[in-house]
């Protein structure tokens, strides 16, 4: 009686016809040419730039300085409250935060949404949050003339500082930002002011809180980034007839730390989410320096160890699917046992896949 199952032989030889078969891989043709690499299926996934609502608009890296992306990021237009961050700075420059101040009739002229009166007394550090949390008008004059002795002259010093910055066409007629012919800015002169305030540590620790309660008033940011989206550390709101919708936002998370600003905006918030997941999806920041350890120095040509350093921390952007393949090669050009600390003594070579892509001066301690 034949048997219904294929013979033994037959089914050795189909197994021997597969062995000679590797892994799949994409090709354009019946013939493969090329292996499909990681990178390459990395570059099919990268995002393209959002598409946003805003007027003006600039991303950009916060470690680098690097412009990721920009739309009409040097046209001049009104900048509201965004004008409260040179406010503030000032008034770290120039006052003490213990310093009380005491709320005149003359402060009046514009609203309070905190709802301050004539009379109250309030330091200065309780008055830049009113101002900066829920974009307090009122705080912004009770700080210029309490520190000026009038409104403008702080507000000549406000011109100073973002002189000072680099912000080439940006000027300020009073000190909340209220529509006004003589104030105006553009995302990239905000862009400047945010990363320069957001280093100053009591500026940076008085943006990050969504709510407060100061001097019995409560208080609710108006940056909605705080309770919405993670990372979110900063900085501030603006709304007026003229400037729109406004905001300059700050987020920090472990690929890196990210600075938007949207001016004449329908949305503020979603443009500004648009622009924080571009980034976020394509960047991560490659960050080095050479700490003092064991490991971080080199035997010069007498025997005597000396410690190496970086001038400042090396930091690029790179692919988030680069950064396991990032590695740093120390390379000692001279021996000398007295080395000058101000000259290098050889580079750290930076890799990413292999290739070299940065060298950086390495120096003795």
């Amino acid at each position: 009686m034949s048997s219904k199952h294929p013979p033994l032989w037959l089914l050795c030889l189909l197994s021997l016809s597969c062995l000679g078969f590797g892994p799949p891989v994409l090709t354009d043709a019946d013939v493969p040419t090329r292996w499909v690499t990681q990178q390459q299926l990395a570059a099919v996934r990268h995002t393209a730039p959002p598409h946003i609502e805003a007027e003006a608009a600039l991303l950009a890296d916060v470690a680098t300085g690097q412009i990721l992306y920009a739309h009409n990021e040097h046209e001049r237009r009104a900048p509201a409250s965004l004008t409260k961050i040179v406010t503030a700075m000032v008034a770290l420059e120039v006052g003490r935060q213990d310093q009380e101040i005491t709320v005149a009739t003359a402060d009046l002229y514009v609203d309070s949404v905190a709802g301050i009166t004539t009379g109250e007394r309030l330091t200065l550090r309780q008055l830049l949050f009113l101002l900066l949390v829920p974009s307090d008008n009122r705080s912004a004059m009770v700080i210029a003339r309490g520190l000026a002795g009038d409104y403008a002259t702080f507000v000549g010093w406000m011109n100073d500082l973002s002189a000072r910055w680099g912000m080439a066409n940006t000027h300020f007629g009073n000190p909340h930002g209220l529509d006004n012919a003589e104030t105006y800015s553009t995302a990239y002169d905000i862009a400047i002011a945010a990363r320069n305030a957001m280093a100053n540590p009591v500026f940076a620790d008085i943006v990050r809180y969504s709510e407060a309660v100061i001097a019995d008033h409560w208080i609710v940011s108006t940056n909605e980034l705080l309770r919405t989206y993670p990372g979110a550390v900063g900085v501030k709101t603006g709304t007026t007839d003229r400037a729109g919708q406004c905001l300059a936002a700050m987020v920090d998370r472990v690929p890196g730390k990210a600075l938007t600003v949207v001016m004449g905006s329908k949305d503020r918030f979603l443009d500004t989410r648009l622009l924080m997941d571009y980034y976020y999806a394509n960047y991560a920041v490659l960050t080095i320096d050479l700490p003092p350890t064991d490991q971080n120095r080199y035997l010069d040509e007498e025997g005597h160890w000396h410690g190496l350093r970086l001038e400042k921390p090396f930091a690029m952007l790179i692919k988030p699917w680069q950064v396991g393949s990032a590695r740093a090669y120390r390379r000692i050009d001279t021996l000398s046992p007295n080395p000058d600390p101000s000259e290098p003594v050889g580079a750290l070579e930076i890799v990413l896949d292999g290739v070299p892509v940065a060298e950086v001066p390495m120096y003795a301690r």
